[in-house]
């Protein structure tokens, strides 16, 4: 899915849908608990459609939902710290999902990122791979000034950082726990 954001208040919608989705993930969880046994559980997890997508109104594999729900939370995170380092980049396109192209665009300032929540930022080479993909990313007729790669990982400092000589131009910002999950709770 591909969304253009053209105004912060749409991030706020965005996540309110992701917090409904994962209410009703955890009432289906709660309903499993309740009436079948520990391996039954566990196998509607992992093969049944017992969660919910984080954005269309749709059944979803559980573990599928927890990888993009969180997915989803860096990307609006990053949405938040891209408008905070360039407030002129509106309308940003967000590819959310396997939509194809970079996960963060901005023709108007020149921004392009990825972004990924994982439990180790070096879990399966995502961090190489994303900035290597940044480094090389093109937006027909605008001339990219900016390339980041934004992550969420729990044990992570939030300091900024490139990856080493090979690419110079692109800049990791890992996200925080309150970027990332923000005032969730709440909602």
């Amino acid at each position: 899915m591909s969304v253009t954001i053209e105004k912060v208040t749409q991030l706020v919608e965005l996540r309110a849908a992701v917090i409904r989705a994962a209410k009703n993930s955890v009432t289906a969880i709660n309903d499993l608990l309740m009436s079948h046994t520990p391996i039954e559980v566990l196998a509607h997890i992992k093969f049944c459609e017992i969660g919910f997508h984080p954005s269309d109104d749709r059944r979803l594999n559980l573990i599928e939902q927890v990888n993009q729900t969180f997915t989803y939370l860096v990307s609006f995170a990053a949405v938040e710290e891209i408008l905070h380092r360039h407030p002129n980049s509106l309308p940003i396109l967000l590819n959310l999902g396997t939509s194809a192209g970079s996960d963060l665009e901005s023709k108007a300032e020149g921004v392009v990122a990825e972004v990924f929540a994982a439990v180790k930022r070096d879990n399966n080479r995502k961090l190489v791979k994303d900035v290597a993909k940044v480094a090389s990313a093109e937006i027909v007729e605008v001339e990219i000034c900016y390339r980041y790669v934004f992550f969420y990982s729990p044990e992570e400092k939030c300091t900024p950082f490139r990856l080493d000589d090979r690419f110079p131009t692109v800049e990791i910002v890992p996200l925080s726990k309150l970027q990332v999950w923000g005032d969730l709770q709440s909602m």
